[in-house]
C-alpha cells in the first residue's frame, strides 16, 4: 500500500501535538485496526499506554478516520548469557551489566573498509563506551574490567539525542530522529582471537541486500531474547515517543517516520514477537534475505507489536553496508 508523501507531511505536526497528551506514545499511518482484525483501509493510529484511558482525541486527522492502538513502546533491552564465536547477527550484547541488546549484524564501514557491529544507540551508550558479548563483567569503580569478552568501544551513533534544533509542536520542543542506532568497533574481540561472520544466527544467513520497508510487508527478525519470530508492517509512524536519555528542560525525544509491525501468529508460537532485549535486531522481508528494519522499540515484558526503523536510514546515517563480503 503506497502512502503519498504529502499525506505523511500533512501529519506530522498534528502527530506531534497528539503525541504531547498524556498517555499517548506516537501517532501514525497504517491499516484500519479493530479487535486486532486488520482492513485494507487507511487510518490514523493514535498508540497509547492504555485503552481504558484515553485523551480525548479528534475523529478524523486530514480526512482520515482515527483508531486507538493500546501500545505502550518503549525501547528494548534486558540481559542473557549466550556467547558467539564468530560473532554474527543476532548475538546478546552488553553496554554495562542489566542494559543489554542484541547485535544486529557485524556491518562493513565504508571510510576504511573495517568491520564493526551495529546495534541501538540505547543499548549501546555514547562513543566511547565499551560494549561485550555475552555481558559485561563487573566494574568497580578504579578496576581494570576484563576484556576477554569486549567487542570494542562505540565508534558513531546516531539517534534523538544528537538533534539539536528542535520542533515546536504542542506546548512542547521535540528533538527527533528517523533511527535509534549505533556501530561498535571490534578492534578488542579480534585481539582476543574472536572471528566475525557477515551472516545472522539461526540460519538467517547473511544479508543479501538492504530495502526500504513497506505497509503490508511480512517481515521476520531474530532476537536475542525471544529468537526468531515473524511479523507484518501495519503502520508507519510520523511520530513515536522515544523514552530514552535525558532531554534538555522542557524538551522530548521522538522518532520520525518509523514501522510498526504486529505478530504473525504462524511465526510467534508463544504470541510474542519481541521483549526487552531484542533491541537493535536486523528485520528482514520474509521470504528473503533483504534487511529492511532496525528493531529498536515494543513492550519489554513481550507484546505482539513492535517498532523498527528504516534500515536504508541507517546505513546512510552511520555510513555503513550491511551487504558485504571479503574475497
Amino acid at each position: 500500500m503506497e502512502i503519498p508523501q504529502e499525506l505523511i507531511t500533512a501529519l506530522e505536526v498534528p502527530a506531534l501535538e497528539l503525541t504531547a497528551l498524556q498517555g499517548v506514545n506516537g501517532v501514525g499511518l497504517g491499516l484500519r485496526e479493530e479487535n486486532q482484525e486488520f482492513f485494507d483501509e487507511l487510518a490514523v493510529r493514535v498508540y497509547v499506554d492504555d485503552a481504558t484511558d484515553v485523551p480525548e482525541l479528534p475523529s478524523q486527522i486530514a480526512d482520515l478516520p482515527v483508531y486507538v492502538v493500546e501500545f505502550p513502546i518503549e525501547p528494548l533491552f534486558t540481559p542473557d548469557t549466550s556467547r558467539h564465536d564468530p560473532l554474527m547477527g543476532g548475538a546478546q550484547i552488553e553496554q554495562a551489566p542489566m542494559a543489554a541488546g542484541t547485535l544486529g549484524a557485524v556491518v562493513l564501514r565504508n571510510d576504511d573498509n573495517t568491520l564493526a557491529g551495529l546495534t541501538c544507540h540505547h543499548v549501546s551508550g555514547d562513543t566511547g563506551f565499551r560494549v561485550f558479548q555475552p555481558t559485561a563483567p563487573p566494574m568497580p569503580i578504579g578496576s581494570t574490567p576484563d576484556l576477554t569478552d569486549s567487542l570494542g568501544q562505540v565508534s558513531a551513533f546516531d539517534s534523538p539525542v544528537t538533534q539539536t534544533i528542535p520542533t515546536p509542536a504542542g506546548g512542547r520542543l521535540w528533538l527527533g530522529r528517523q533511527v535509534d542506532s549505533a556501530i561498535v568497533a571490534l578492534d578488542e574481540a579480534a585481539q582476543q582471537g574472536r572471528t566475525f561472520s557477515n551472516e545472522i544466527t539461526d540460519g538467517f544467513g547473511p544479508v543479501a541486500q538492504t530495502l526500504a520497508p513497506a505497509l503490508k510487508m511480512f517481515v521476520r527478525k531474530r532476537g536475542s531474547q525471544t529468537g526468531p519470530t515473524g511479523g507484518l508492517i501495519v503502520g508507519m509512524a510520523p511520530a513515536v515517543w522515544w523514552r530514552s536519555g535525558s532531554p534538555p528542560v522542557g524538551h522530548l525525544y521522538v522518532m520520525a517516520n518509523q514501522y510498526e509491525i504486529f505478530f504473525n501468529p504462524v511465526d510467534c508460537p508463544d504470541g510474542i514477537f519481541s521483549r526487552g532485549g531484542d533491541s537493535g535486531s536486523v528485520v528482514q522481508q520474509a521470504g528473503t534475505h533483504n534487511a529492511v528494519g532496525l528493531l529498536w522499540g515494543g513492550v519489554p515484558h513481550g507484546g505482539r507489536r513492535a517498532v523498527m526503523s528504516d534500515i536504508t536510514i541507517v546505513e546512510q546515517r552511520l555510513n555503513v553496508t550491511l551487504a558485504w563480503a571479503f574475497s
